[in-house]
């Protein structure tokens, strides 16, 4: 029976476990160079295949260099601060006809001054002037400027003519009166020498009737004198009256030029009131965008910040500062974007424009390692019609601009 089996000796155990390990690592001691010998004829396969095959050139990202700065939003020109006229120095304000935000036209009228209704009455009293002057010129030129004197005249010669037949009326009936007189003197006196020759009365009495005469005979002689003269001197002073009255009635150059003069100068007169009257409606000098209102009704102008800020928004630009070391890499027509945590997208555009001046830096950032004190050049930055209408809301934005180098970007 087996439990009668004599036992084995641990010797023999000892080998039995010896030639079980030899098995594994000897096979393992031929696997190993057999794979390694075929993993190298693979290799050496493949780099004989793929010493066949034509290398490839790498791919490579493409380049696009740039430079980037700080900048501002600007308009195509300078703000202007739109004041009044400096004639007046006191001006104050009586309408705004804009708000902040409206688009003007250029001659759109902004504002009104509180003098205008003055100013309008010197017009309109200018404008009389003009009138009177025109009247004037016009009876100069028909020979009526001395209405007045020309009346007078023609009162003389009528008082002339009427004093001149009423005093030859009236001698004349003297003359006949004394004509009268004489003849009954004369016949009485005859009477009186007859009867004094025949002693019937007094030599007194006789000397009275004669004296009668002749004194009647003196009368009538100075009244036909008197008459005598009134039909020689009168007549010619009728004659000066009237030549004296066409003299008057004479359109005579040197009138019409006065009177000509006179107008011109109410007509300088009309176009320096209108000028003045001008002065107080204060126009758009161009077209733009009112971007701030600085003075309101019934406030005196300011002459510093004016009545309202004006700009051009039309076209919209963007100044950068270009480190003095890159200026030479921007060109004109070069591509540019914008940015800002204060725009809602960012904006394009291109150089228009390379700063041929250095100077320090103007746009000042928060960010320490920026240098202050560089020296820059400005470089414009004109932006894309597009972009317009939303630059225009943030005028004088402080901006992140990155401009690329490559014209063929």
């Amino acid at each position: 029976m087996d439990i009668f089996r004599k036992p084995v000796s641990f010797d023999t155990k000892s080998k039995k476990l010896k030639v079980a390990l030899m098995v594994p690592v000897g096979l393992a001691a031929i696997a190993v160079p057999i794979y390694i010998f075929s993993t190298s004829s693979n290799l050496s396969l493949q780099l004989k295949n793929q010493s066949n095959v034509a290398p490839t050139a790498p791919v490579q990202k493409p380049v696009n260099p740039s430079i980037a700065a700080l900048g501002r939003i600007q308009t195509k020109d300078k703000i202007v601060n739109l004041s009044g006229p400096s004639a007046l120095q006191t001006a104050t304000l009586d309408k705004v006809l804009v708000k902040e935000g409206d688009n003007v036209r250029r001659g759109q009228l902004i504002a009104v001054l509180d003098n205008v209704r003055q100013l309008q009455t010197t017009v309109d009293k200018t404008q009389m002037g003009v009138r009177v002057a025109q009247a004037q010129l016009d009876q100069a030129k028909a020979g009526t400027t001395k209405q007045g004197e020309v009346a007078a005249g023609q009162a003389r010669i009528a008082d002339l003519e009427a004093q001149f037949q009423g005093n030859i009326t009236v001698q004349k009936a003297k003359i006949a009166g004394l004509e009268a007189q004489l003849k009954n003197a004369q016949t009485e006196y005859a009477r009186y020498r007859s009867l004094y020759e025949q002693g019937a009365i007094s030599a007194v009495t006789n000397d009275t009737k004669k004296l009668a005469v002749e004194t009647l005979q003196a009368q009538l002689k100075e009244a036909k004198s008197s008459l005598n003269q009134t039909l020689s001197s009168f007549p010619n002073q009728i004659k000066e009256a009237k030549a004296s009255l066409r003299k008057l009635k004479e359109v005579r150059p040197v009138d019409v030029q006065v009177a000509q003069s006179e107008l011109e100068k109410a007509k300088a007169s009309v176009l320096e009131a209108k000028a003045n009257l001008d002065l107080a409606y204060v126009r758009a000098p161009m077209d733009g965008k009112i971007l701030k209102i600085n003075t309101f009704p019934g406030e005196t102008i300011s002459f510093e910040k004016g009545i309202v800020e004006l700009a051009q928004t039309q076209q919209m630009y963007v100044v950068a500062e270009i480190y003095e070391t890159d200026i030479s890499k921007i060109k004109v027509g070069q591509k540019a974007s914008i940015s800002s945590r204060a725009l809602p997208k960012a904006l394009a555009g291109s150089v228009e424009k390379v700063g041929v001046q250095i100077g320090k830096r103007n746009v000042v950032s928060n960010d320490p390692t920026i240098n202050t004190d560089s020296r820059i050049a400005e470089v414009k930055i004109r932006l894309n019609a597009s972009n317009v209408d939303e630059a225009a809301k943030f005028i004088n934005l402080q901006v992140d601009v990155k401009i690329e180098t490559n014209l063929n970007s």
